[in-house]
């Protein structure tokens, strides 16, 4: 069927749960054409309360390393590389708390994802490590737009542009 012309987004969701001290956060994947569009899809996979769920982060994702990412609605093929998504962790001397980075990296197991990602740690980090490693193919939400999968092509592209902004979307 070919190329969908979506967007793939990388969110983090700020917001409220009834067993915490603190607001809790977690990263999502959606698509859309843009953020606005993607946000019945965020509602949907947030765990915590309704109220008060917001973005803090988000990332519009074009290309990572030499690849190409597209969205489609035909599966890779099965030798084709993955796109990982890893979520970094580790702590600095003398700061309260887990720092973290997030990343997306094109590797062809977790394996060599998790290599590539913590070859990139901070380098003043403590005890760097990875809290999560995940495929972002099949993270994707399966919603109004149907099933989508990751292409990955080697050429150009625009990279990936972070954004930062509180945003209340409940």
């Amino acid at each position: 069927m070919g190329d969908i012309e979506l967007r793939l987004f990388v969110v983090m969701l700020g917001g409220r749960h009834a067993r915490a001290n603190t607001e809790v956060h977690d990263v999502v994947f959606a698509v859309g054409r843009d953020i606005r569009q993607t946000w019945p899809q965020l509602r949907e996979q947030w765990f915590g309360e309704a109220a008060g769920l917001h973005l803090d982060s988000w990332m519009t994702v074009d290309g990572v390393e030499d690849w190409q990412v597209r969205l489609s609605q035909d599966p890779p093929a099965a030798d084709a590389p993955t796109l990982f998504f890893v979520n970094l962790g580790g702590y600095v001397e003398g700061a309260f708390g887990e720092d973290h980075r997030y990343l997306l990296v094109v590797a062809a197991d977790a394996a060599e994802a998790k290599r590539k990602a913590l070859a990139q740690a901070q380098a003043q980090w403590i005890k760097p490590h990875r809290d999560a490693l995940l495929e972002v193919d099949r993270c994707l939400p399966v919603g109004p737009i149907g099933g989508l999968h990751v292409q990955l092509r080697r050429g150009a592209h625009a990279g990936i542009r972070s954004q930062s902004d509180y945003i209340v979307i409940s």
